[in-house]
């Protein structure tokens, strides 16, 4: 890896520690996935808090599964704005709580629209627009940069 200055190296650090804490909601929502699917909380063996939490078990398995993959490509880019991968968390938690699963800002095929619905997809729409565009910016430059000064360096 190629040296970086303080400011990237703490940069780097920053989202190393948004990608950890990323981790830790998926962890919260495994306890949550598991919640649903046991319509309650198990206090000690045997001991248990009966209520159930709304959503589907799918949605409450992506909301496990969903921000443990986020926080893993937050870790491995290490590069830019650590906002996308909490957008997609939010998605993934304010999803369970909207009837037409935080797809639309109004109502749809799936079903009709409320606040969480808006909370689900407002800044997940807005931050992965800007990652879309980084990414390219990043790729593009990786590749036809990095090329462009090879040819450089063999002349």
């Amino acid at each position: 890896m190629a040296p970086v200055s303080p400011k990237q190296n703490a940069l780097r650090r920053t989202w190393i520690g948004h990608g950890i804490l990323i981790l830790t909601s998926g962890l919260v929502g495994g306890l949550l996935a598991s919640t649903f699917i046991l319509g309650g909380l198990e206090i000690y063996p045997g001991r248990f808090i009966n209520f159930q939490l709304p959503g589907t078990e799918s949605g409450w398995l992506k909301t496990h599964t969903g921000p443990i993959s986020n926080s893993m490509m937050v870790i491995v880019l290490a590069l830019g704005i650590p906002h996308p991968g909490w957008a997609n968390v939010g998605f993934y938690f304010f999803a369970n709580f909207s009837p037409n699963r935080g797809m639309a800002y109004g109502p749809s095929q799936i079903g009709p629209a409320n606040v969480f619905s808006i909370l689900a997809l407002g800044p997940t729409f807005v931050t992965n627009l800007i990652a879309l565009v980084t990414l390219v910016r990043l790729g593009y430059t990786a590749v036809f940069k990095s090329a462009a000064k090879n040819n450089k360096e063999k002349v």
